[in-house]
């Protein structure tokens, strides 16, 4: 020891320590702070003259070193921990330990905490002897090794020493803070025992309840792992479930070790049990006489035995909602969430009154309404599914629960309900009774669910009856409502014509799952207006001559002609003498609003026209009205009138005798038509002498008679002019005829002119 302590040291300090003892704080010990990144220097700092009179550290009280005492196999390493506190117990960093292995101990001092900044930082001086200092921080020792379980964690305050010894015997060993005033507390000691033996402890163990159990405690050598024959291993049941030790039958065995190092008992329960037992096992070195070696405490080590019981659950899940006579499944889930067998297990399930069953899988067996199944043996962590079938007939909730029981007096139950519902359809048409064939009209149709559950896949179709379809030509429309729940109603609309008047009766269906129907009808009359026309008129006219026509509109149909419209179209060369019933014309049309026409009513109108030349005329006249039609024609010939004027004057009266007198004859046709085969006859006076005679056809003189050949046509308006000259023989007052003759005249036409002969 005497190596230690180096009066050099005493030196570096000088007069700055004692600055340094009237300064220092609680995280540093007051010598030197020499900084040094070399070599480490042993040193060691002491106090000023007088300092070890004195409190010099006043924050150091005590050391603390663990473990105090231990036991190691030989060729082990041993790790020593020295925490130094304040008097409140808070660990102080950076405060110098010194450790010493007593002289006559076994073992050596292997390493040392070096951790540090300072020249003076931890250090070995030989295998007894050694310095460290207290850590500023907290750190970790990882012995090397990938296990985390054999870390050391070191806090700060804390400093440590591993020693090791290669024989059997014990260390005595030092811990000194030389920094704490008190003599009393500034020192602690720890022994350490080695011995070349070794152990294994018998693994903790999980068994089912009932059974037995061995523990078995492995003795060697650790030098060679050669078994240690003669060890005793004393058992202790410390905690936990009845039981007893063998050999013996009570709570402690003691069994000495066998050729092979081993010692063994067995746990056997008093009554089956769960729970753990916590079993003390000690290690004894046998009393060695010969070598006067006592009895010695090796280890002491805990095992534990837990003891399981098998366990029963049941869980029964069934479908929440279903419908009368709708087959719905439920499952029944046995399960062991023990580790070992659940024996004789039997599944039981009452069916409710009301609910029949339908299959099972596995199969039941059944016993009027009471389902069960035995399963035997259930592992441990298993579990089985039993799936039913079943439906009811009527409406309500049904509330079923299943039972398990195994063996041990296990039991278990689980209550699933279903509400059993009766959804049921309704179904509503709607259409109007009566429409005009031309009317577009509405099928309306409502599906609702009076029942009490939910109605699914409801769908709902309709055919059209014969003559009436949709706008596009269809004559079948389904529509899927889908799901209708209580209440709840769906409605659909599609618009139609009928091709034909009638009564059509329309009938639609609701389906939906379980067997749901329904079913409702409309009809509707159709009806249509039928218009009849009638016009009458003269079949001839002549020209200029009034043409009276009467057109009469009758409804022979069997619903109202609405907005009854009649149009009369006037023919060319007819004009409007006279209109009835406040009908108007517009351009060639004549028209009569004749409002809604009942059925079997009737309308007569009438007007006039007037032919302004000859032909047929064609008059035809148009009925509408809502959804009806009809049209009539009549057909006038109208004709021309061939009025022909016949007039004859003289040029010259009165003349002389022997004096010539001209007549100049015209024939005017008046009329509409043309005259035909016009013949003029002049006849002279005995007192006249025929001269001459022209016109547009000729004439010839026999005697007194002048005769011209026939005029073919004479047009309408037209004239034909004549002359004839005559002399005066004898004075006299003279006639001067003309006769005159067509085919349209069935007599002749005479004119006379006078004439003064002197």
């Amino acid at each position: 020891m005497k190596n230690v302590l180096r009066p050099p040291l005493l030196r570096l300090i000088g007069a700055a320590a004692l600055v340094l003892g009237a300064t220092a704080c609680k995280n540093h010990f007051p010598h030197s702070f020499t900084i040094a990144t070399g070599e480490v220097e042993q040193r060691h700092a002491k106090p000023a003259e007088g300092g070890y009179y004195k409190d010099w550290d006043p924050w150091a009280a005590s050391i603390e070193l663990v473990p105090a005492n231990d036991l190691n196999p030989v060729k082990t390493q041993h790790v020593l921990i020295a925490t130094v506190r304040r008097e409140d117990g808070e660990p102080l960093p950076n405060r110098r330990v010194e450790w010493i292995i007593s002289e006559g101990s076994v073992g050596d001092i292997i390493e040392v905490d070096e951790s540090g900044w300072r020249a003076s930082r931890g250090y070995k001086v030989d295998n007894h002897y050694a310095v460290t200092h207290t850590n500023n921080y907290d750190h970790v020792l990882t012995r090397g090794t990938d296990d985390p379980s054999d870390d050391i964690h070191l806090k700060t305050g804390d400093t440590w020493c591993v020693i090791s010894s290669p024989i059997e015997g014990t260390t005595h060993i030092v811990a000194y803070a030389p920094g704490i005033f008190d003599w009393e507390k500034h020192k602690v000691f720890a022994t350490k025992h080695w011995q070349d033996v070794t152990w294994e402890w018998p693994p903790d163990a999980t068994n089912p309840v009932g059974a037995t159990h061995t523990f078995t405690t492995k003795v060697m050598k650790y030098s060679d792992r050669s078994p240690l024959v003669g060890y005793i291993v004393n058992y202790q049941i410390m905690s936990g479930p009845g039981g007893s030790l063998s050999p013996g039958s009570g709570q402690t065995a003691s069994v000495t070790t066998d050729g092979q190092g081993l010692a063994t008992v067995t746990l056997t329960q008093t009554a089956p049990a769960e729970g753990t037992n916590e079993v003390k096992i000690d290690i004894i070195r046998p009393e060695d006489k010969a070598c006067c070696k006592p009895p010695a405490h090796i280890a002491t080590g805990t095992v534990r035995k837990t003891w399981i019981g098998p366990k029963i659950a049941i869980q029964k899940d069934a479908t929440p909602r279903a419908t009368v006579n709708e087959v719905f499944a439920y499952d029944i889930v046995v399960s062991n969430p023990s580790q070992v067998p659940a024996n004789d297990v039997v599944v039981t399930d009452p069916l409710p009154a009301g609910v029949e069953f339908v299959s099972s899988t596995p199969s039941a067996q059944l016993s009027g309404q009471t389902l069960s199944w035995s399963l035997g043996s259930l592992a441990g962590g298993a579990s089985q599914t039993i799936s039913v079938k079943v439906k009811s007939g009527k409406s309500g909730r049904y509330d079923n629960c299943a039972d398990v029981r195994a063996a041990m007096g296990l039991s278990a139950r689980d209550c699933a309900d279903t509400l059993i519902t009766q959804p049921a359809l309704e179904l509503q048409k709607t259409c109007p009774p009566e429409v005009t064939l031309c009317d577009e009209f509405t099928y309306t149709i409502t599906v609702r669910n009076r029942g009490d559950g939910d109605a699914t896949n409801v769908r709902v179709s309709e055919s059209m009856p014969s003559g009436v379809e949709t706008e596009d030509g269809r004559t079948s429309l389904t529509f899927d409502a889908g799901t209708l729940e209580p209440g709840q109603a769906k409605q659909a609309s599609v618009n139609v014509r009928a091709k034909q008047p009638g009564e059509y009766k329309n009938t639609a269906t609701a389906t939906g799952d379980g067997g749901l129907t329904a079913e409702a009808s409309c009809t509707t009359l159709v009806r249509q207006p039928v218009l009849k026309v009638t016009k009458t008129g003269p079949d001839k006219r002549y020209v200029g001559r009034p043409l009276e026509y009467q057109v009469t509109v009758a409804n022979t149909g069997d619903t109202a002609a609405r907005d009854t419209m009649l149009i009369d179209t006037l023919p060319a060369g007819a004009s409007v003498q006279n209109i009835s019933d406040q009908g108007s014309q517009s351009g060639n049309q004549v028209t009569w609003n004749l409002g809604t026409l009942e059925p079997g009513q009737s309308r007569t109108v009438s007007m006039t026209l007037r032919a302004e030349s000859r032909g047929v005329l064609r008059n035809s006249a148009v009925a509408r009205a809502f959804c009806a039609e009809d049209s009539a024609e009549t057909q006038t010939e109208v004709e021309g009138i061939p009025a022909v004027l016949l007039e004859v004057v003289d040029l010259a009266d009165p003349i002389e005798v022997g004096q010539n007198e001209t007549y100049e004859i015209v024939v005017t046709n008046q009329g509409s038509a043309d005259g035909t085969n016009i013949r003029v006859v002049a006849t002279l006076a005995d007192e006249q002498e025929y001269v001459s005679g022209t016109g547009p056809t000729p004439g010839t003189a026999a005697g007194k008679v002048v005769t011209f050949a026939p005029l073919p046509v004479l047009a309408p308006q037209a004239k034909a002019t004549y002359r004839v000259t005559a002399k005066a023989a004898k004075a006299g007052d003279v006639r001067f005829k003309i006769t005159m003759i067509m085919d349209q005249i069935g007599r002749p036409v005479e004119e006379t002119e006078s004439t003064n002969q002197y």
